[in-house]
C-alpha cells in the first residue's frame, strides 16, 4: 500500500468519527460554540504538529501565490464548516455526510481545470456512484 492511501484511509476513518462525537455534543450545545471549540482544538493540534516536524522554520519561504491559494482555502474550509454545522444541527449526520461527498463533482470540475489533472473512466464511475448515492438521499 502507498503512504498517501494509509493516510487516506486514516483520514476517512478520523472523518466519520470526528462528524459522530460534534453530532453528539451537539445535542447540548449550540452548533457556532461546538464549531469554534472543535477548530480550536484543530488549530492546537495542527499548530503542535507544524512545531514538531519543524515545518515553521520554513514559514517564510513560502511564495505569495502559494499564500494565496491557502488563505483562499482557509475560508473556503471556514465558510463550509459553518454551513456544515448548521445542517448538522438538525440534520442525521450519516445523511448529511453522504449528501456532503456530493462536493466531489466540484472537486473533479477544479482539479481538472486548475490543477490539470486526468479524468479517467474509473474516476467517472466511482463519481457517478458518488453522485447516485447523493440523489437518493435528497429525494423526498
Amino acid at each position: 500500500m502507498q503512504p498517501w492511501m494509509f493516510y487516506a484511509i486514516l483520514s476517512t476513518l478520523t472523518g466519520g468519527a470526528a462528524l459522530v462525537f460534534a453530532k453528539m455534543g451537539m445535542k447540548d450545545a449550540n452548533e457556532n460554540i461546538a464549531l469554534l471549540i472543535r477548530t480550536g482544538i484543530l488549530f492546537l493540534i495542527v499548530a503542535l504538529n507544524a512545531i514538531a516536524s519543524g515545518a515553521l522554520k520554513n514559514v517564510k519561504a513560502i511564495p505569495q501565490k502559494a499564500l494565496f491559494w491557502f488563505i483562499l482555502a482557509g475560508v473556503a474550509t471556514a465558510v463550509y464548516w459553518i454551513f456544515f454545522f448548521k445542517a448538522m444541527r438538525t440534520a442525521n449526520v450519516s445523511v448529511l455526510s453522504t449528501i456532503d461527498k456530493g462536493s466531489i463533482l466540484v472537486t473533479f470540475m477544479l482539479s481538472y481545470y486548475l490543477l490539470k489533472e486526468p479524468i479517467t473512466p474509473k474516476l467517472i464511475v466511482g463519481a457517478l456512484l458518488i453522485i447516485a448515492g447523493t440523489i437518493v438521499l435528497i429525494k423526498p
